[in-house]
């Protein structure tokens, strides 16, 4: 029998050890010479938080643990420049911008984000106050800290960029997000600024019963159509009030409805077989390949997989299988051309016009035709190509949206949660902000509106 080195975990004695040994370093540490080399004063307040730092970094360099030696040197160096700037400050200012400083480091140190959210803006409020300009006015300002003894990989994971991109969003979206960050931390949630009024929008959206409903409370009692556009059997016009209710993505920060909002631009974290096989299920269990082909370097396959299982029922649709009668052989896997209306003769015939005379090919040639016309264009979510807010930025209409059904984003994120939601990968998921938007977002319908 061969001998075995025995190992052993962290016990509680050796943590203890461990945090007593950086607690000795950094008392021990001389700030004095760090001060004339860094050309500043470090009042005394500054200095029990400096020492703080070095000790939290000591602790993680026992543990070899990067990510937190990285964080404490990033905290460190963002104090110092904070130290810079209050030394061009008043003496009132200084002050002030010392209570939040204080503030702040102490609800980063406890994990209050909405806190640190409160702190950062009140000094944004004081420098705006006194005239100066911030060009970052985050503390945690990623430089090196002398004092490393040693050189540390930069981090890609993107995560500490969250409450920066939190602080981008108003108020009311806020606390949903950060719900979501604390199930999914690898997720990241982008600002897209519209620069957008709310309102002129919803009265493009509403022009002539361009969105249409199946569900009677998203409509009008009695139901209405428009005699000019056409309309699949049992949809009538949407009321305002469900378009404002679809249109306001703060309904919809959920685990689930979140999806509505991920992004279809090229992700190399995601474009990988595993994933898309997460999404594939059926008849299109083994085209995992096929799907990375189409997104290419260009396109999120991920969202293409997912985009093919919703439209063409995993395969299994008479245009997903290439059954539509008159076009036998034509197929068409996302729904492209599929407007309403005789939708299955129309999605064929742009099979047939595009020439995706298999599977793989409709899969591959319908991937580019999306990706060249939606996601290039900025089309890259559920959301826009319902809701092309960017067409209506550019000149005041609406035009090129996927679908009149109001619902087509929401049903159709169903699919890409349940297939992407465990899916150990940060993606990206890309929320617009509206211009003159209410305190609280607007409800669902209970009922119809009347005419």
């Amino acid at each position: 029998m061969k001998w075995k080195e025995p190992t052993f975990g962290a016990t509680p004695m050796l943590k203890a050890l461990t945090t007593a040994n950086a607690h000795r370093k950094a008392q021990a540490f001389d700030l004095a010479a760090e001060q004339k080399k860094q050309k500043l004063n470090y009042p005394d307040w500054a200095q029990t938080w400096l020492r703080k730092y070095k000790e939290d970094w000591y602790i993680a360099q026992a543990n070899g643990d990067e990510v937190g030696m990285r964080k404490a040197q990033k905290l460190a160096e963002g104090l110092r420049s904070k130290l810079r700037e209050m030394a061009t400050m008043p003496k009132w200012a200084q002050e002030q911008m010392q209570k939040e400083t204080v503030r702040w480091m102490t609800a980063e140190a406890s994990g209050n984000i909405m806190e640190k959210l409160a702190a950062e803006k009140a000094g944004r409020a004081l420098r705006e106050k006194l005239g100066l300009i911030d060009p970052n006015p985050n503390p945690e300002v990623p430089k090196e800290d002398d004092s490393k003894p040693v050189q540390i990989p930069p981090d890609n994971s993107g995560n500490d960029s969250f409450e920066a991109e939190l602080a981008k969003f108003p108020e009311s979206y806020r606390s949903e997000l950060l719900k979501l960050h604390k199930q999914h931390p690898s997720w990241r949630f982008i600002a897209e600024e519209t620069n957008v009024d709310f309102n002129s929008f919803l009265k493009a959206e509403m022009k002539n019963g361009l969105v249409c409903t199946e569900v009677s409370k998203y409509g009008y009692s009695p139901p209405w159509r428009d005699s000019k556009l056409k309309y699949d059997n049992d949809y009538n016009a949407a009321s305002p009030k469900a378009v404002s209710y679809f249109l306001d993505p703060r309904n919809f920060l959920t685990e689930s409805r979140v999806f509505q909002f991920l992004s279809g631009k090229y992700d190399k974290n995601t474009q990988n077989k595993e994933a898309v096989n997460k999404v594939l299920s059926k008849s299109l269990a083994n085209k995992g390949d096929v799907f990375l082909k189409a997104g290419g370097n260009e396109a999120s396959a991920v969202f293409l997989a997912a985009k093919a299982m919703v439209e063409s029922g995993g395969g299994t649709s008479t245009l997903g299988r290439g059954q539509v009668p008159g076009y036998i052989g034509w197929y068409n896997m996302y729904g492209i051309g599929a407007n309403d209306g005789n939708a299955r003769i129309k999605g064929a015939k742009k099979a047939k016009s595009e020439n995706w005379n298999s599977v793989d090919s409709a899969i591959i040639g319908g991937g580019k035709w999306i990706n060249e016309n939606y996601i290039q264009k900025g089309q890259d979510t559920l959301y826009s190509l319902k809701w092309n807010v960017n067409s209506f930025k550019k000149n005041g209409t609406i035009s090129k949206q996927y679908a009149t059904n109001i619902m087509d984003a929401y049903t159709k994120a169903d699919r890409f949660s349940k297939g992407l939601k465990t899916v150990d990968a940060p993606l990206s998921f890309r929320i617009p902000i509206y211009k003159n938007m209410p305190d609280t977002a607007f409800p669902e319908p209970k009922q119809p509106l009347s005419r």
